[in-house]
């Protein structure tokens, strides 16, 4: 099996799909996509990029797009993925809630970034995402997982932004949270993403 991966050279919504392969130990070509070469796989249309959107995942004849569907597919296929229904359902949502604070991170940057970023941390960052965040994890009974007690594709999604949080924005930590700062941490140490994130770019 050989994974190809196209997004652009930055980290973006990409990561949390090579924080995973990493997870995982996966091997997989990462294709960097700059402005004229995706200016020519969206003029192809949908048939090379459906929606038009990047991280697309290439794997054999399979074309896939969506990051958190990319990110189920990789956990089913490498055994990172619960197989009860419930679970599974589980697994799901706390990926899209991962996006959907991820969505939010991206919105905290360009113009009035210190205003943004300082109202955000104020406010939704600890009132609502990490609460949650520690919730899910007291419920799951670990400090490890967020779903069962084994890792599935939902930690690396919530990992990554994280990660993303911490490293880029000022002022914001895990502290309060202790269960999310253990899975936090736990998780970087596991020996391929320390690898892995030695070796990456800091910016």
């Amino acid at each position: 099996m050989s994974y190809r991966l196209h997004y652009f050279p930055i980290r973006g919504r990409g990561e949390q799909i090579r924080v995973l392969l990493a997870a995982l130990d996966v091997s997989y070509e990462n294709v960097h996509v700059a402005g004229e070469k995706f200016g020519a796989m969206r003029a192809e249309g949908p048939a090379t990029l459906n929606y038009l959107a990047l991280p697309m995942l290439e794997d054999g004849d399979l074309r896939l797009v969506q990051g958190p569907a990319i990110m189920a597919y990789i956990g089913r296929t490498h055994g990172a993925a619960p197989t009860d229904p419930k679970e599974a359902a589980r697994a799901d949502s706390i990926t899209l809630g991962a996006e959907d604070l991820r969505m939010k991170y991206f919105g905290l940057f360009g113009d009035g970034a210190a205003e943004k970023q300082k109202e955000f941390l104020d406010g939704a960052w600890g009132s609502r995402w990490l609460p949650a965040f520690e919730y899910l994890l007291e419920s799951n009974g670990s400090n490890e997982h967020f779903v069962g007690n084994a890792f599935t594709f939902a930690d690396a999604a919530v990992w990554d932004v994280l990660n993303a949080m911490v490293s880029f924005i000022d002022g914001a930590t895990l502290d309060a949270v202790p269960r999310v700062k253990a899975f936090y941490d736990a998780f970087a140490a596991r020996p391929s993403v320390a690898t892995y994130l030695a070796g990456r770019p800091k910016d």
